[in-house]
């Protein structure tokens, strides 16, 4: 659930289908498969390791 909801903080939630975030997810989670360890197919998508605030502030709503 913590990487699940870092992963879906990238996203604008105005704008769920964004082309660029939707397109970056495409290619680097979905595309890559399971050639990397999931860890590093997330951090290439988030542009960072993932970490656990977007869980924290989901907890605190």
């Amino acid at each position: 659930m913590v990487i699940a909801k870092d992963m879906f903080s990238a996203f604008d939630r105005a704008d769920l289908f964004a082309p660029e975030v939707a397109t970056r997810y495409r290619d680097r989670v979905l595309a890559a498969g399971g050639t990397k360890d999931a860890a590093d197919l997330v951090a290439d998508f988030l542009e960072r390791p993932y970490n656990f605030d977007a869980y924290a502030a989901w907890l605190a709503q």
